[in-house]
């Protein structure tokens, strides 16, 4: 009883506030800081180091220009990518001579926060290189074009709307980024299908909102619309393209700095699931049947609409971030600043899904807001339907609403990102590690059941295994996709357990395609998390504390979890 008084204590607070928190534009408004740019970043270290450093920063942002927006470096940002032959080769003359100057510093006589700098550096360029000039994946993919074109604007119109003239900038050289693109770009069926989505994501966005030029980037956009509906009709169009074995195995070691080669990462993954299955298999007998829905949760299903359904959201953040900080297990410090729900913009569903994802603030911005990006309303849903919508936002901790809002949430992406945007060093906020965003993520699930955040229920902690079995499935398929062991019809048809071919290849499938290498980096870097904490617990002793623990690798910035080791237990980085 004293749960459902505490429900419907939040359920009250939620619909007494409806008209406050009405319905969350797409996008919502923010203050910028004056004009930072890459050129004129504090990075610290040998002018030599900050020369290198600056130079890499802006060839990423040449090559992926919302790598700036998404930082708030927004007049960076003002560019479309291109890959021509001629700026591709230009790109790769700078990254080998920035790799080339890198390796002749003495760094090895640094602090190991500069020799972490250096060696963080270094990755990012090679990898970029060998995106460049290796995997090609804008050959095939114009998502390489219209993904960084989607994400240039989100991020602008989120956090920096008033740049007008930016976003008129970037609109204007859209036509000739589509002329580009169609040059050069032979896409296959599942490249067709993503980027459908994408294109119609970004003309919405033109659509809704008054930018100089629109009519022209709407025409040429809409212009390349046939071309794509014809190679995902074709019978006989190249269904998808990956890496392949060689480049997969590179970008787990070279890229994302981890411990194993792809044959040893899926044999960890399918160990760890053959455990969690029989913790399973104890547990699930046990949990009781699911409980009506209390009245006052069957009359919010009535009313349910977009605007109340954001709000169940963003309280479930409320009450995590409350959890925390009674628990005490991590520092939230006052920087860190909200994180609300909003409907996921129309040009992220087609990569992401309808949901499951969060913008971060970005670090040279002044809104310190983070948006959880969840799914668009249907009013046509039934009573049924409704219901059973509202039972997973006003009752988290019963479902696996509760480990999906605290990895996009707190103590999940929004906290640790957010902590790293408040971290001095630009190295450490702009340059995103996959591996330790999402592994932090994941492990964020577990930390916080653990912890009592998601309350004491058999539920919660079912809930929790599955999630991190789902992520550990990932693996099995992004490996064996990748390395072209499976199809993706194989892999549909083990994901779902189905008869050969009656798989669907559904979204999540496709991010193996989309992504190389994205589906490993939760569980790749969960496992980390827990070796590195079991030897930082064996080297601190009596001195550990989980807070500390976590305060110290938050610390650190986005970054690869080796360079943790270094950092917290002294061990030595890797050479080039």
């Amino acid at each position: 009883m004293p749960r459902l008084i505490a429900i419907a204590a939040v359920l009250a607070a939620c619909l007494a506030t409806m008209h406050a928190v009405a319905a969350s534009p797409p996008l919502g408004p923010s203050a910028a800081r004056a004009r930072p740019a890459i050129a004129t970043l504090a990075i610290p270290g040998d002018p030599r180091l900050v020369a290198i450093a600056r130079d890499i920063l802006q060839v990423q942002t040449e090559q992926t220009p919302d790598f700036a927006s998404q930082s708030g470096l927004i007049d960076d940002a003002i560019r479309v990518p291109s890959f021509t032959p001629e700026h591709v080769a230009a790109m790769t003359s700078r990254v080998h001579a920035d790799m080339s100057r890198l390796r002749a510093l003495p760094w090895r006589r640094w602090s190991v926060d500069r020799q972490i700098d250096v060696r963080w550096l270094y990755a990012n360029a090679a990898r970029i290189d060998r995106e460049l000039n290796v995997e090609r994946l804008y050959l095939h993919r114009p998502g390489a074009w219209l993904e960084t074109l989607a994400n240039n604007y989100i991020a602008i119109l989120t956090y920096a709307p008033s740049r007008t003239d930016a976003l008129d900038a970037i609109t204007a050289r859209v036509p000739a980024l589509v002329t580009e693109m169609a040059a050069m770009c032979k896409p296959t069926k599942a490249d067709a299908q993503t980027s459908l989505g994408l294109l119609d994501g970004i003309v919405s966005m033109l659509k809704a909102n008054n930018i100089a030029g629109a009519e022209a980037a709407i025409a040429a956009l809409t212009s390349y619309r046939p071309g794509l509906e014809a190679v995902r009709d074709a019978a006989d169009a190249e269904p998808y393209a990956v890496v392949g074995a060689e480049n997969y195995a590179w970008r787990l070691r070279h890229a994302s700095l981890l411990p194993w080669e792809p044959a040893a990462l899926l044999a960890l993954a399918q160990r760890r699931i053959t455990e969690v299955n029989a913790e399973l298999a104890t547990l699930t007998p046990q949990l009781p049947a699911v409980a009506p829905l209390p009245p006052e949760l069957e009359n919010a299903a009535v009313d349910l609409d977009q605007a109340r359904l954001l709000a169940l959201y963003d309280q479930i953040q409320i009450k995590n971030r409350a959890a925390i900080e009674r628990a005490g297990f991590v520092t939230i410090p006052s920087g860190v600043g909200p994180v609300r729900a909003r409907v996921t913009p129309d040009a992220m569903v087609p990569l992401t899904g309808d949901g499951g994802s969060m913008n971060a603030p970005p670090p040279f911005i002044d809104d310190n807001t983070g948006w959880w990006n969840v799914e668009h309303f249907n009013p046509q849903k039934t009573r049924a339907e409704r219901e059973a919508i509202v039972r997973q936002a006003a009752l988290p901790d019963l479902n696996s609403m509760g480990p999906y809002a605290v990895h996009e949430g707190v103590p999940g992406h929004h906290l640790q990102l957010s902590i790293a945007r408040l971290n001095p060093n630009p190295l450490r906020s702009l340059f995103q590690d996959a591996v330790q965003n999402e592994g932090w993520a994941l492990y964020a699930e577990q930390l916080m059941w653990e912890q009592g955040g998601l309350g004491d229920s058999l539920q919660a902690h079912v809930n929790t295994l599955r999630s991190w079995r789902f992520r550990m499935r990932r693996v099995v398929y992004d490996v064996n996709i990748e390395t072209a062991v499976w199809t993706l019809q194989q892999a549909a048809d083990w994901k779902s357990q189905s008869e050969p071919g009656q798989g669907v290849i559904d979204p999540d499938l496709k991010r193996a395609v989309n992504w190389p290498a994205q589906l490993i980096c939760y569980f790749a870097g969960k496992e980390q998390i827990l070796q590195l904490k079991a030897d930082y617990r064996k080297k601190m002793g009596r001195r550990y504390s989980e807070r500390r623990f976590h305060d110290e690798l938050l610390a650190l910035g986005s970054v690869p979890y080796v360079f943790a080791r270094a950092k917290m237990l002294g061990e030595a980085l890797p050479g080039f």
